[in-house]
């Protein structure tokens, strides 16, 4: 597969820019419809949504993983759904999925400043384009026109901040903005809009799930990328509150080379000590990424050393799509 963006010569680029020097704080480069995070028309007539649930990948994409996309098509913790569906079938299938996803590339991060050898911005955004093909179509949002072709609700966005809080506050606002804006009265017609309870347009809140590697939570729990311990926990409690910013944090749980399993325990264990109110609120959950065949000790890092080594076992850890972009273009190999 050699697909390249849809997006005209110069788009990413001038988003970047645009991002990079602050006059927009988040920029969508590409949505798999016109409609996102709204399912595509036609969907279910039964569907109603209370909330949209929207997974959000974080990364550097530097480059996607199959570790990545498995933590990308990973099912949702049963508690952080509401699906919305009449039907307890309907209601069960929906579940099984979050309503829409979201890949998202941090021109800011916190602990990576980009570096001679890494991918550039805009290379990052095609390779996550064509991680995003690699997304299959849950169930629940197949249009009920099985003779329109089905994708995957997906899209790709660029933030200017550094913390998972500050994205959050600034992912709510874009999206509540754009939801809004796709709830005219003309998509009443379509039966998403209608509430149970008022003949009336009745716009969905937002629930997002942020989807994390390990060494990540590690620095959302950490106290040093805050001022103090005290306003650590501060902005957590706002981050993950019903009454605030109402989020999830979903994490892969990550396979320790050679280290027994009960050592592993205890890393995860005092790793989330900092959380454990957000831990027993079900707020944070670990998951496992290893059923499918995937090494859950792969990470980009490994990928780029791989590659720089000539070590060519590094295409197995990640999609062909991505293994033809990287020697196309000769990432990684110095």
């Amino acid at each position: 597969m050699n697909a390249r963006p849809l997006w005209p010569p110069g788009h990413a680029l001038k988003l970047l820019q645009k991002v990079q020097r602050h006059e927009s704080p988040m920029e969508l480069v590409y949505t798999s419809h016109e409609r996102w995070p709204c399912p595509r028309l036609p969907i279910h007539p039964q569907r109603k949504f209370d909330a949209i649930r929207i997974s959000v990948l974080d990364s550097s994409f530097n480059p996607p993983t199959c570790a990545h996309l498995a933590l990308a098509n990973s099912s949702p913790p049963r508690y952080t759904m509401n699906s919305g569906l009449t039907d307890s079938t309907l209601a069960s299938v929906a579940e099984l999925d979050y309503d829409a996803k979201l890949l998202l590339l941090s021109v800011r991060n916190a602990d990576k400043a980009l570096k001679s050898g890494d991918a550039t911005y805009e290379q990052r955004l095609e390779m996550m384009y064509l991680f995003s093909k690699d997304i299959p179509t849950s169930v629940s949002q197949r249009p009920e026109d099985k003779s329109e072709s089905a994708h995957a609700n997906v899209a790709i966005a660029i933030v200017d901040e550094p913390t998972f809080v500050g994205k959050a506050v600034v992912l709510r606002q874009f999206l509540h903005a754009r939801i809004s804006g796709l709830y005219t009265p003309a998509t009443a017609l379509d039966g998403m809009a209608i509430s149970p309870t008022s003949d009336g347009i009745s716009i969905p809140g937002l629930r997002l799930v942020f989807l994390l590697g390990f060494d990540t939570l590690v620095r959302l729990l950490s106290p040093r990328y805050y001022a103090s311990e005290a306003a650590m926990m501060h902005s957590l409690r706002l981050f993950f509150s019903p009454a605030g910013d109402d989020c999830y944090v979903v994490c892969a749980r990550r396979k320790l080379a050679e280290v027994e399993h009960t050592i592993q325990e205890e890393v995860e264990a005092k790793t989330l000590s900092a959380a454990k109110e957000f831990v027993e609120s079900e707020r944070v959950a670990l998951i496992s990424i290893g059923a499918d065949g995937v090494d859950e000790q792969t990470s980009s890092s490994q990928v780029r050393t791989k590659v720089a080594l000539k070590d060519e076992t590094w295409k197995k850890l990640v999609t062909p799509s991505i293994a033809n972009y990287i020697t196309q273009n000769s990432l990684y190999v110095s």
